[in-house]
């Protein structure tokens, strides 16, 4: 039996490993359209800051990848999915047949109208990518601007800050909250950044971005003038789910899939920051954010593919240090 499997992140390494684990004569086929190794995106800071090494980011080498018997297709972009002949098209117009397919394509940051024209002169902190290309710039870098919401937004802003930088936050809330629920966290976090030493505006968003003799200057709804070595700036961040398109897969804003992690067609499931699962405790569909559920749905996702049927339960919080201080990070109520 072939299993393919589209994204080469946590969610589609795990259910990559779980597959040929529990069955060895299994097919595994990833496809990633980084052109690196899969790697452990949630290690990026601590790659930044130089705690870990390179090579500790990756999953395994690619000598481990052909132990285990998963062929790894880097640098390869899926345009089209075709439920009813069991295919998916790639870019550059190969086909390719999977008997059960893994949507596990992740997410990433993007840009709303105002920022859009902006675009040169804003960095992201997503992929290895950005995280190389910023660690040769960091010599130079004394003064960041960052804006953007969610726990990437605040790891950001805590790396930076421990790495020495002067960091300005811009919220467009009354507070820094980041979209969390501050209930489990000692202190509140809009003081806690504060005291640490991060300068934080509100209620504002940046509107201009130009580059200036000395870096940049950014200019801000409320009007105020900034300059600054760097901008990070996002307005949303959203499932990677183009590959669907025109096909009957369901979606809202990511790909719904039910407790067993199976989309709304046969034979194909979702798992990862790309999909969408029913939440009891909102009464709606969740996307479930986060390193320790992308793992555990790889998990499942991989087990179900073969024929189990083990269900996937919400995870109520991702505990994570910030600047030496724990905090559960939650997304609803």
């Amino acid at each position: 039996m072939k299993h393919v499997i589209i994204g080469a992140g946590v969610a589609g390494i795990t259910a990559a490993k779980t597959i040929r684990e529990l069955e060895r004569d299994a097919e595994v086929v990833v496809i990633g359209d980084e052109l690196f190794l899969p790697y452990k995106r949630y290690l990026l800071s601590e790659f930044l800051c130089n705690s870990i090494r390179r090579k500790e980011l990756f999953f395994f080498p690619m000598s481990m990848l052909k132990e285990l018997g998963i062929r790894l297709r880097k640098g390869t972009w899926v345009k089209a999915i075709e439920p009813s002949k069991k295919v998916i098209k790639l870019l550059h117009n190969e086909v390719v047949h999977y008997d059960k397919l893994l949507i596990a394509t992740g997410g990433s940051p993007g840009l709303g109208l105002v920022l859009q024209p902006h675009k040169k002169h804003i960095h992201f902190y997503y992929s290895l990518y950005d995280t190389l290309v910023l660690k040769e710039k960091l010599p130079e870098i004394r003064k960041c601007i960052v804006f953007g919401d969610g726990v990437s937004c605040l790891d950001l802003i805590c790396m930076l800050r421990n790495l020495g930088k002067q960091v300005t936050y811009i919220t467009k809330g009354e507070r820094a909250t980041f979209a969390l629920d501050e209930r489990d966290f000692e202190g509140e976090l809009h003081e806690f950044l504060e005291e640490k030493g991060i300068e934080i505006i509100t209620e504002d968003q940046i509107v201009s971005i130009e580059e200036s003799d000395y870096g940049y200057k950014v200019e801000t709804i409320q009007q105020k003038m900034l300059t600054t070595d760097i901008v990070f700036a996002w307005d949303y961040y959203k499932p990677n789910i183009s590959c669907i398109e025109g096909s009957a897969i369901e979606k809202k804003l990511g790909i719904l899939v039910n407790v067993k992690l199976e989309t709304s067609e046969k034979d194909i499931y979702g798992a990862g920051d790309c999909v969408e699962i029913y939440h009891p405790g909102i009464k709606d569909y969740w996307i479930n954010f986060g390193q320790p559920n992308a793992l555990e749905q790889g998990k499942i996702a991989g087990k179900n593919m073969l024929g189990q049927h083990e269900e996937y339960k919400i995870q109520e919080a991702i505990v994570f240090n910030l600047m030496g201080q724990s905090l559960k990070a939650r997304w609803w109520k």
